[in-house]
């Protein structure tokens, strides 16, 4: 018997609805402040020293909330120091919630962003065709390991790509 329910995957915009009625209903966000407030400064510690550019990507940075936080942090860790903060996010609808928020935002000076729409295979893909694998000092995946076919082999992929002394975050709450 076929399901009649269908995938949150098949309609992005469903999915996003479904997602903040959870996060309404959840103490998702709390947590994620909470770890944000008292684990990441320890997390970011050296991941910059004798640097004068910080390199982060974020793999699945939906509109950057997340990732807005994250970059405050290494401000405040790293003040003055450039950073460069690259986004794979598969959503075009994301992507643009993300740029809206960071021109609202003042005090993101020293931050150069770029965008990328597409999936971390998508992704890894790319950056194997150009065969010039860029090393990054901070790699975060939050919440979006749900969306990968080959776990391994992507979380192999990314910390392939740390620099000496970097760090890759990964969240996954289930």
């Amino acid at each position: 018997m076929a399901s009649s329910m269908r995938s949150l995957f098949s309609d992005h915009s469903r999915y996003v609805e479904s997602f903040r009625r959870f996060l309404s209903h959840s103490t998702e966000h709390q947590c994620m402040q909470e770890f944000m407030d008292q684990k990441l400064p320890g997390i970011i510690a050296r991941i910059g020293d004798t640097k004068s550019e910080i390199k982060i990507l974020s793999i699945g940075g939906g509109a950057g909330e997340i990732d807005i936080q994250i970059l405050s942090k290494v401000q405040a860790r790293y003040p003055g120091v450039c950073i460069k903060n690259e986004v794979v996010e598969p959503s075009a609808e994301q992507i643009s919630k993300y740029k809206e928020l960071v021109a609202k935002k003042s005090n993101l000076k020293n931050i150069k962003f770029a965008w990328h729409k597409e999936t971390a295979s998508e992704y890894q893909n790319r950056m194997m065709e150009k065969k010039e694998l860029q090393k990054w000092d901070f790699i975060h995946m939050i919440q979006m390991l749900y969306y990968v076919k080959d776990i391994p082999a992507t979380l192999k992929f990314f910390h392939s790509l740390l620099a000496t002394s970097a760090k890759i975050l990964i969240i996954l709450v289930s």
